[in-house]
Parts: C-alpha cells; structure tokens; sequence
C-alpha cells in the first residue's frame, strides 16, 4: 500500500506514540504488545476516522514506507489508545520501528508521525547463559543473621568496534551496576519486589497454604557508549532488599535466601560477530564497606574496609575469592516494564538544634528517601543518624556511618528507604565536621497525571496530602501501607485508594504488575486471595481479597484493556466462586480461610462496631456483581448468567439479617452501613430513597461527621454523590474537629493519617481515597461506563454553595481534560473544559437549564432530561455560562 499524500493544511497530527504505554521500551515480554498514540490540533471537533500502522526492522525500511514485519493497512476505526500488534512472531531481541498516520473526521490524512521504538527481551530460559552466583551458600536458614553486602567483579576485553551492548541483569534482592566505574541507569532499589522463589514460610500469622507461582525481574540496559575497546570491568553491588529481608517478623518469616545475581552482557561487534560475558565462577566477590543493609534497620558502612578502584579494569583482586555457583530461584525471569524506583527530588533540610554531638534537621514536609552527607574527621568515628516520622517515631530506622579520615566524605545508603520528616545526627566524638546535608526523595517513579486546585484551603491541603502519601508509598512498583512500619502491599488499602491513584498517577504499567503480584500470591487450588501482594502476611478479610476483582475491573474501564481483564478473568471467577464456599447457614461471610479473622471496616474513628459479616457480605455481592460484567464483556455468557442469578439470593439474605424496616436503615444505620448497601446495589429499589433520606438524617446528627473507616469512607461519598447531596459530601469533608481532615491545617502534618484519632502511623494513603471525590464530583470528571477506556466521558461538576471555584485536569490516554469553573455574578458560573482529540464529553449539569451561552455570547443546544442539562461536546476547548 501507497503513501496517501496529506491534504495541505491539515491541523491534525499524530504524536505521543507508545508501545504497552512505553516510550521506546527495551524489553518487552508479550510478543503481541498494543500500540497508542494521540492526535494533536488546535481545531474542535478533531477526530479519527482510520489509521495505518507500519512496523519495519529497521528505521531506513520505514522510511522507505516499507511494513516488513507489519503494515496494517487503512484500518477503519477511531481506535488510537489499544490497537495491538498483528504482524510478524517477534523474537528474543527483536527491535522493530513503527510509524503511524490517520485519517480525521473528515476523512483527510495527516502526515506520517515521527519514528518509535521497541524491542523484546529475552523471552526464553535457552536465550540466558548466565548463571546464578553468589558470594555464599546461607549456613543457617532459619537464622534471623544476614551478612555484609557481596561484591562482584568480572574484568573482559574487547578487541573491535562495537556497534551495540545491551545488559540484562537481576539482582536479589537489589543491585547496584556499574561498568569501568560508572554506575548503569538512574533506577535504584532494583528491580521491582516480586514472589521471587519458594520459602519455608514459618509462623505465619495468618492462615496461608501457600500455592502460589513466582517470577523474578531483570532489568535491560543499553550500554553502547559504557563499553570500550579494550579492558572493561563490570561491577556488581548486592543488597538484601526483600529476598532476605530477616529483620520483621511479625507476619512470619518471610525470606527467601541470601543475596544473588544474574548477568549477561550481549556485544555486536561492526564486522557481524557477537559475543556475550555471562556471570558464573569465573566472576571475583568480596565483601568491602557495606556491613549491614536492611529494609527496616537501615545500613552500617565502614568507610575504612572500601575497596579502592575495585570497578575498574587492572585492579588488583588477588585477595577476592572465586564467585559460587547457586540455586536459581524458582521464579521466571521476566522483562521489568513496570516503572523503577528513582530519586525524584533533593531538598535541604533546616537546623533545628545543635549540641556539642548531637544535632536535629527538619524537613518542610515528610518524605521516604535517604540522606547524602559530605562530612569529615578522624578514621574510626561514627555518625549516627536517627529518622523520626512526623508521630515521632523512629520505627528502628537509622544509618550508621564510619569515616575513614583523610579528608572530605561523601556517602548515602542504597538498599534501604527511610521515611521521615526530622534527622537526628549523632557524632561520636568532636572530630566530626558535617559539611553538608541534603535528602533525596525516592519512591517509584509514577508520573502524575492529574491537578486539583479550589478556593477551599483545607480541600487543597487533603489533595497535597494525599499525593505527598502516596508517594512516599510507592515502593517496588506497589503502594504499602505505610512506608515505615510495615511498608506492605495490603490489598484492602489498594483497592479504596484505586480511584484516587488512577486520577492522580499514570498507573498502567504500575498496576498491572500489581495484579500479576496478587496473581501469583494466590492459592491457585481454593482460589483465596492473599491480604498482601506480593505475599508478606497480613491479616483483613474479603475486602482485602475481593482487590483482585475490583482493582482489575476498575483498570479496564479507565484504560480500555480487554487484555488484562481476559488475563485475570479466571483468577478472579476462581475468588467469587471460593467467597460463594464461605457462607454460612443465613447466607452470611463470617470468615475466609479456616482459623482466619476479618477486619471489617478498620479504622473507624471509634470503636469498630459495624458486624464483619454485614461488611464481607456486601463486599460478597460487589465481586459477584462486577463478575457478571466481566464475563458480559469478555463474552462468556454461561458465567455471566451464572453470577447474575447468584446475586438474588446474595441480596435476599444480606436484606433479611441486616435492614430493619422499622428504622428505614441497614443494621444500626452507624458507620457507613446504609452506604455500603446503597453502593453496592444491595436496597431494593422502591426503598432506595428511604433508606437515603434516613442516611442523610443520620450525617446530620453527627453534626455531618464521617463515622466510618477505609472502607466506608469513599463508599458514602460516592453515594451522597449519585444522588445529588454533593453539599453534604462538602460539609463531612471540610469539617474542622474530630472526625476530619483538619488535622492537615497544621504545619506540622504533611501527610495522611492512618486513624481519625492519629494513633499510629501518621502516613497512610488509605483515606486517600477521598481524593477521588476532588476529581469525580467538584471536578466532575468521570469515565462513562458504556466507554471503556474514556474515548467518551463525563464532565459533571458539582457546583456546591460554599465553593466559589475549581479546577481540575486529568490526562486520558487520549491527553489531557480540563474542567474548571468559577462563580461569576448574577447567580451564574463560568465554566471551561477542555476534550482532548480523537475523544467526546458529555456535560451535565443538575437543574433544567433553559440557555448556557459560550464565550461569545451564542447558546449552546441543551438536552434536559431527569432533572439535569447535557451538552454534547466534540473535542477542543470551550468556555461557557450558565
């Protein structure tokens, strides 16, 4: 097929173009990956009627407008967000270009996008010759005793010209990679925490038949210009990250085994050959500097034991011992496409108080990082530092630091994160001088995708707060709990903050290895779903395990991924149907697994009183519900009709224990009880507006004050929502004494807590899920579930009495949305929204409107219907009142 010349003129263009939502990935594990891309003009209306695709192997093919591996010819559709891959198998190492036009609205071509990228990875055990090594084989264990940090060193000679080197490497439980000196990538705390291998997993804490599948990350690197003809060196750093993480074990023991790694470096040379350097015996280890490393304790490095130039090629390692061959993890090394951990800022912490040893920083806000220190003084001092959260707890972490003298030191940890607000540095002696102090903000490297700004202070501090938390807890491409005292991936916390880390990150590749984690943790015989993911022990009940339905179906409404929902669908059907063996004689979940307890809605501002069973049980009848929509969608309708007619009996037996006729409410009618069942479809229609009115009249006499948990709390805003009372979801949000967000007004809290009281720790992104309410009501934005993907959406904003503006923005994969509005005189708003190309919105407002004028001055056309006023738009921006 020809190139179709584009029409001159033309506004549109096509950019942005990503694979598996990557720019130009280097390793890729499906060898059927989907392809996106955005339309780009300044036009309204701006539309995609057709595209075409090209796939070559080489940029100067493409050029050429020759698909050697994939033409797709002109594809009728407005498909540019999940088009996926037809062409030629793709091999082990296979790079491809890719190129793509489109035809708009009217028909008419644009030009060729500009060329993109991507390659596969090593996509089987044949393709690896490397091996397994370590520095030693564990001598006990069951012992809680880890050993100082190994270090690898592997010297090779390169006698042509090179063309291209690539580097696949997986270090348990972290790594540090440097080639002739240089440290490789800015990722750090590598790779992403996995179920690496099987464990002995001894007093768990909670019930756990542990069935589950492993798989272990590595990472690839192009290391091009790092090797040189020559002699080169490849140096390795191994941490004990989570694979041998000995120090908490309160859930059980949970570590695997002692530190190793995995490494090939593949090298094309100008005349054709290639050659690869692969780990194995041959490769040198010692142990040097680092004496302890720990993910909760911190790090002890001696300065005095350094190691020189170890990292580059002609040192002298005579005194380092042959590497050992050691057991592979039973995991599948796999492609890391989910993203890394990174250092994301540096700030400069503030004197506070200084003592003659003793010296306190303070940081304007809490972070999870670590501190990099330049200092100097006498060999064999130590400097101690103290990390202390905004609680005032220092939860065990500290460092640990040795001089070896000289001169001027500079240091930071690698394999251990912190999070704090305040640093408390002890000296050991008066030779010490600490010439500078910085700390570098570090967590997995999520780009935001989503702004929120209003006139009310308190709603902009809790949105703050909110991604300041969560930041601070993404770690290994996973959100804990908190990130300092547990720092697990509890599934229950995940899927209430789902909504509010959807609208503020870009969470597609994140979540999506999030899923594969609750996947492989689960008991793949019974089908129970674990409370962390990956599995780290941890107590909760079915709203922790009902995460992996809810998260990946909530994944494909805002993406459009059939994929992922086909993925998991039978891990997800085999849950429901594992939840329907838990029932007891009313119907009713009262536990999961056998010896096993549930929290019900934890964290209620007092005591928890909302009976367990009323809360599995409605979570019972949400998955069952949301199962028969995925089969529906995914076409299999022996299950949908299957899950359809359970729900019947799910909700007969929740309404006879639970509503109370005489009240018009679900148990007491205390702590989100009503909401749980107006949420989840559980109130039999003609006693929907009865049960909300006497809700509302509830809230009221609490003086509008939240009493419910994690769970509740989202749940009822999302009611008040639906059924108009925005301006009570506004008055429980902005309350100024116990129960509320109030707290935040104080300087001295940065971040989320994880109890109404503030017990406990004071950085949990849970309640987050608030956040979604910024977005979704004020903001208005929302997918529109008959568009997965939200080619069409919604923009509703609830216009409440006491907020004069706001403004929001999410990007779609479409690009970015815009919703703002402000109160303007006469008793009118002026609203502006934006609609990315290649997309639609409708507009809605509450009340009849009988004209909404553009900025022009000219009426738009609007539908009223049940009470509310739709606008149609096509993309563009517009600005309007009404």
């Amino acid at each position: 097929m020809t190139e179709t010349s584009p029409a001159a003129g033309v506004a549109t263009r096509v950019d942005a173009l990503k694979c598996e939502q990557l720019v130009d990935p280097i390793a890729l594990n499906n060898g059927h990956p989907t392809l996106s891309w955005q339309l780009a003009s300044t036009a309204q209306g701006r539309g995609q009627k057709a595209y075409r695709v090209l796939v070559a192997g080489s940029l100067d093919s493409l050029k050429g407008n020759k698909g050697d591996y994939w033409d797709s010819g002109k594809v009728v559709s407005a498909n540019s967000t999940m088009v996926t891959y037809a062409g030629l198998p793709l091999e082990s190492r296979a790079r491809v270009f890719w190129k793509v036009m489109i035809w708009d609205e009217q028909d008419i071509p644009s030009r060729w996008s500009s060329p993109a990228s991507w390659a596969m990875g090593l996509l089987q055990s044949q393709d690896w010759s490397a091996k397994w090594i370590g520095a030693l084989e564990d001598p006990d264990p069951d012992s809680t005793t880890t050993y100082p940090a190994p270090y690898f060193r592997k010297e090779f000679q390169t006698a042509k010209k090179i063309t291209k080197a690539t580097a696949y490497i997986s270090g348990l439980g972290f790594y540090e990679l440097s080639i002739n000196g240089k440290k490789i990538g800015d990722q750090v705390l590598a790779p992403a925490v996995t179920n690496y291998d099987r464990r002995p997993l001894k007093r768990v804490g909670y019930p756990y038949d542990d069935q589950s599948t492993q798989r272990v990350f590595y990472n690839t690197f192009d290391v091009s210009h790092e090797i040189k003809q020559g002699a080169n060196c490849i140096g390795v750093i191994l941490g004990n990250g989570w694979y041998n993480q000995r120090e908490r074990n309160g859930e059980g023991t949970m570590w695997y085994d002692v530190p190793r790694l995995i490494f090939q470096l593949e090298v094309a040379y100008a005349d054709g050959s290639t050659e690869r350097i692969s780990s194995d015996n041959s490769w040198k280890t010692s142990t040097g500097p680092l004496l302890h490393d720990g993910i909760y304790s911190g790090e002890k490095y001696d300065a005095r034991l350094e190691l020189g130039d170890w990292q580059s090629a002609g040192y002298d390692d005579a005194s380092w011992k042959p590497s050992l061959a050691v057991r592979p993890p039973t995991g599948k090394l796999e492609a890391q496409t989910a993203p890394f951990d990174k250092v994301a800022r540096t700030l400069t912490p503030t004197l506070v108080e200084k003592n003659v040893l003793v010296s306190k920083y303070r940081l304007g806000e809490l972070v999870a990082g670590w501190p990099s220190i330049r200092l100097q003084g006498n060999a064999g001092s130590q400097l101690k530092i103290r990390y202390i959260s905004e609680e005032g707890q220092d939860y065990g972490q500290s460092d640990t630091y040795i001089l070896k003298g000289g001169g001027v030191e500079a240091w930071h940890p690698r394999f251990t994160w912190h999070a704090f607000r305040d640093v408390e540095i002890t000296a050991s002696d008066a030779s010490i001088i600490l010439e500078s102090l910085s700390v570098e903000d570090v967590h997995t490297a999520v780009p935001g995708i989503g702004t929120f700004e209003c006139s009310n202070p308190l709603f902009n501090k809790i949105h703050e707060a909110y991604l300041r938390t969560q930041r601070a807890n993404f770690h290994g491409s996973l959100s804990s709990d908190c990130p300092h005292r547990e720092r697990l991936g509890y599934t229950g916390d995940a899927q209430v903050i789902m909504e509010s880390t959807l609208y503020a990150f870009d969470s597609f590749q994140f979540y999506r290895k999030w899923f594969n984690d609750m996947d492989d943790a689960r008991n793949k015989k019974t089908g129970f779903v674990t409370h962390t993911a990956p599995f780290a022990g941890g107590g909760g009940g079915p709203p922790w395990g009902s995460a992996y339905v809810i998260m990946p179906w909530s994944y494909f409404n805002r993406y459009g991924d059939a994929s992922l929902l086909r993925q998991h669908y039978a891990g997800m059907k085999q849950w429901v149907e594992y939840l329907q063996t838990k029932t007891d004689e009313k119907g009713l979940i009262v536990r999961e697994e056998p010896n096993g307890w549930c929290l019900g809605d934890w964290c209620t501002p007092t005591k928890i009183e909302i009976p367990e069973p009323f809360v599995n049980t409605a979570y019972f009848y949400h998955v069952t519900e949301l199962m028969a929509k995925a089969a529906h969608t995914l076409g299999e309708k022996y299950d949908e009709a299957k899950f359809t007619a359970s729900l019947g009996k799910i909700k007969a037996d929740f309404n006879a224990a639970y509503y109370d006729d005489a009240k018009k409410c679900y148990w007491e009618g205390r702590q989100g009880s009503d909401a749980f069942a107006l949420a989840f479809g559980l109130v039999p229609d003609e006693k929907i507006t009865i049960v909300f009115n006497a809700m509302v009249e509830r809230i009221q006499q609490t003086g509008s004050h939240f009493d419910t948990g994690i769970m509740g709390t989202p749940l009822l805003l999302n009611v008040l929502s639906r059924y108009g009372r925005d301006d009570i979801a506004f008055q429980l949000m902005n309350q100024r004494d116990f129960p509320s967000f109030s707290y935040l007004l104080d300087d001295k809290n940065s971040t989320l807590w994880e109890n109404w009281n503030g017990a406990e720790s004071h950085c949990h992104p849970m309640f987050g899920s608030v956040a979604a309410w910024f977005y979704k009501g004020l903001g208005g934005i929302k997918a529109d579930p008959a568009s997965p993907g939200m080619q069409h959406f919604v923009i509703e904003p609830k216009t409440v009495a006491d907020l004069e503006s706001c403004k929001t923005s999410y990007h779609s994969l479409y690009g970015e949305i815009r919703s703002e509005w402000r109160k303007i005189a006469g008793n009118k708003h002026e609203f502006a929204i934006k609609i990315p190309a290649n997309s639609l919105a409708t507009f809605v407002l509450s009340g009849q409107k009988r004209q909404v004028m553009d900025e022009k001055g000219k009426s738009l056309p609007v539908q009223n219907r049940q009470g509310k006023s739709f606008i149609e738009f096509k993309s563009g921006f517009y600005r309007f009142t009404a």
